[in-house]
């Protein structure tokens, strides 16, 4: 094959097109290509912002007040969970809601038993219609849960208001421990309350209040 050269010498290489095969025009291509390589890069980092899970962030607006979201998680919403009131309060109030919804009180207080002395001294007991049962046990409609083991579990004595005669009564509740009134006087009999009484059972000593009476009783007011 025939070597052709230039008027300087230098080697021309047909497939080129008569171009001189030098240095420089053999670069030429490997530019064109880093030209290219730096377009793409230029076309990407100046394209639409994307976030973790590739997807475009343009157009989304963020409130500013919110904190700002980590890395590869997305916003989630979140949820405000209502509690309603617990059971103990519900339990505790649903007589009295009921009864207020209704506008009257099935077992309305008609007195109260108050101690003045012995275990639980302050604490009060409201009284009913009919026969009140006292002793330690809760289920006593007059419970005195203060730790004085001299008065009976159950019915050491019942106190009684008569809704017919407005009048207060007190007597024994059978057990073997006694019931005193007045101090020294035990209760054999029933024996009739007018206000102010001190009632002993074992080491308590509670008063007697009165409510009702003959000048006021509930029954007067079942038509208000």
């Amino acid at each position: 094959m025939a070597v052709m050269r230039g008027p300087d010498g230098k080697i021309i290489n047909p497939q080129d097109g008569g171009q001189e095969n030098t240095e420089e025009t053999r670069r030429v291509p490997r530019r064109s290509v880093r030209l290219k390589d730096q377009e793409g890069a230029e076309s990407r980092a100046t394209g639409p912002a994307r976030n973790a899970d590739d997807e475009p962030t343009a157009g989304k607006r963020r409130d500013p007040g919110a904190a700002p979201t980590a890395p590869g998680r997305r916003e989630e919403a979140k949820t405000t969970i209502y509690r309603g009131p617990s059971t103990d309060d519900a339990a505790a109030g649903k007589g009295t809601e009921a009864a207020a919804a209704a506008g009257h009180v099935d077992d309305p207080v008609v007195g109260w038993v108050v101690v003045v002395g012995g275990p639980g001294r302050g604490a009060s007991a409201p009284l009913g219609y009919g026969m009140n049962s006292v002793g330690r046990a809760k289920t006593e409609r007059v419970c005195l849960p203060f730790g004085d083991e001299q008065i009976s579990r159950n019915q050491h004595a019942v106190i009684t208001y008569d809704p017919r005669g407005r009048k207060f009564f007190v007597q024994h509740g059978g057990g073997k421990n006694l019931t005193y009134i007045g101090g020294d006087e035990p209760v054999l009999v029933p024996t009739q309350l007018k206000g102010g009484e001190e009632i002993t059972l074992g080491k308590t000593r509670l008063r007697f209040v009165p409510f009702c009476g003959a000048d006021f009783d509930w029954q007067d007011q079942s038509d208000r």
